[in-house]
């Protein structure tokens, strides 16, 4: 990853069809204060309606991923009882923000990741990982809970290793979030972004709204009774409502006459 000269605590870069937000703070290991989770939530709100952006990567300048909130932002926090709550208020709109972004979310972690930087990685919707990630959920261990991300973590851990990770705060690997299933790809740090590109060579090969449809069908669908009639109906009307898009036309016309569609252009 190349690395930029910027003051701003998030650096945002377009390449090709895909944009990157890459936290730079890191003389800290890039801890996140107010300013920078602002820009993040600005950023993915915006670029989630944005047409030519097909997807968003999630990165980091020095040599670690995030090493969570900034404690001394969390302490000038904790003494504003309204900026306290403010706070905790605006830290959820970014990991929901991310998780229900139209656009894939790629996370490439390297270095740290810790505390609340494993709700950004868990809100992503594809991780690609060094395996030399260290990976903690340290809250506990500062008289504190992980509470914003925990909707996140404890999906994507599940709730058997949130349970222990939650209450040790021990550090876990690359290797061990990879096994719980919270981490997709596990490569080495020369093949990280090699690894990351085939992954975006992917996306946008794939139909933007359909692939947006996508992410909000496995959130729904994850909290659906499978047994219910409903549930079935539902996802039948889902099916038939893009089977009958303009995009999805495109997309079976494309692979007939084997030619690329549209939005490969």
């Amino acid at each position: 990853m190349t690395e930029q000269s910027n003051e701003k605590p998030v650096i945002e870069t377009r390449k090709g069809k895909s944009v990157w937000l890459t936290l730079n703070r890191p003389h800290i290991k890039n801890a996140m204060n107010g300013e920078m989770i602002a820009m993040l939530v600005e950023a993915f709100q915006r670029l989630g309606g944005d047409s030519e952006t097909r997807a968003i990567v999630l990165a980091a300048n020095g040599d670690a991923f995030c090493s969570g909130a900034d404690l001394g932002y969390m302490m000038q926090m904790a003494q504003q009882a309204t900026s306290n709550q403010q706070s905790g208020t605006t830290l959820t709109s970014l990991f929901r923000g991310i998780a229900e972004c139209p656009k894939p979310v790629v996370a490439r972690v390297h270095g740290l990741c810790l505390a609340g930087a494993t709700g950004l990685v868990s809100a992503s919707d594809i991780i690609v990982a060094s395996n030399n990630v260290k990976f903690s959920l340290p809250e506990v261990k500062r008289g504190l809970i992980p509470a914003t991300i925990s909707p996140y973590v404890v999906q994507a851990m599940g709730v058997q290793a949130a349970r222990r990770y939650f209450i040790t705060g021990e550090t876990f690997t690359a290797e061990k979030a990879y096994e719980l299933g919270m981490v997709h790809e596990l490569t080495t740090p020369d093949t990280l972004d090699a690894k990351l590109d085939g992954i975006l060579t992917e996306l946008d090969s794939c139909a933007p709204d359909a692939m947006a449809a996508c992410k909000k069908l496995v959130r729904d669908v994850s909290r659906m009774d499978i047994t219910a009639d409903e549930t079935h109906a539902e996802v039948a009307a889902r099916l038939a409502a893009v089977r009958g898009s303009a995009e999805a036309a495109e997309g079976m016309m494309a692979f007939m006459e084997k030619r690329k569609p549209r939005w490969m252009a």
